[in-house]
């Protein structure tokens, strides 16, 4: 069997292990605990993510799509994210878990601290901090806040899995800390109103 095909064979695997869990369990944060530690163990198998597979970002990340689902279903991808990738604090608008398979990749978490009645600012105070790298992960219920960047010389490469798939994504929105504003991306999961 080839490694591409032991590679979709094991990333089914998981996506059946986490329906499983999600029919059982709903999306609780001991049901996001459980997919964390499913991403991990596959993520710890990096003869399946060989880089010759996967092409290198241009520019700071690229995701790679491993599993899909159709319509409304969950997303797989291997990220790679090029060192000094910064992403300011955001919010997915739907939960995701990511574990690293190589590199590091810190991830800070945000609450958002006003009361959101005023359009364009945003108070939002760091509420913790994970480092992502081999052996860890981290997982977000809908709409938590966290900000990344890549910690040291080496590319950091991982999994990340998503309540939805990214073409079918909600609005990300996005919180400058520093200006105590806010903006909002359109979603995808409309399609746009001419």
């Amino acid at each position: 069997m080839s490694i591409a095909a032991k590679r979709q064979k094991a990333c089914a695997k998981l996506m059946d292990d986490v329906h499983a869990i999600t029919v059982q369990e709903g999306i609780t944060p001991s049901a996001l605990h459980a997919i964390k530690l499913k991403l991990v163990a596959l993520a710890k198998r990096t003869d399946l993510f060989p880089l010759a597979d996967f092409a290198m970002p241009v520019s700071q990340g690229r995701n790679h799509p491993l599993l899909v689902e159709d319509n409304d279903g969950h997303g797989l991808y291997l990220t790679i994210s090029l060192p000094g990738k910064v992403a300011a604090p955001h919010d997915h608008g739907i939960w995701c878990v990511n574990a690293a398979v190589s590199g590091r990749e810190r991830h800070k978490f945000f609450r958002r601290t006003d009361g959101g009645d005023k359009p364009g600012q945003a108070v939002v105070v760091k509420v913790g901090e994970v480092m992502v790298e081999p052996g860890s992960g981290m997982a977000m219920a809908d709409h938590d806040i966290h900000s990344t960047d890549v910690v040291g010389d080496e590319p950091a490469i991982g999994l990340a899995l998503y309540g939805y798939a990214l073409v079918n994504f909600p609005g990300v929105v996005w919180f400058h800390p520093q200006y105590k504003s806010v903006r909002a991306c359109v979603s995808r999961r409309q399609p746009a109103m001419v």
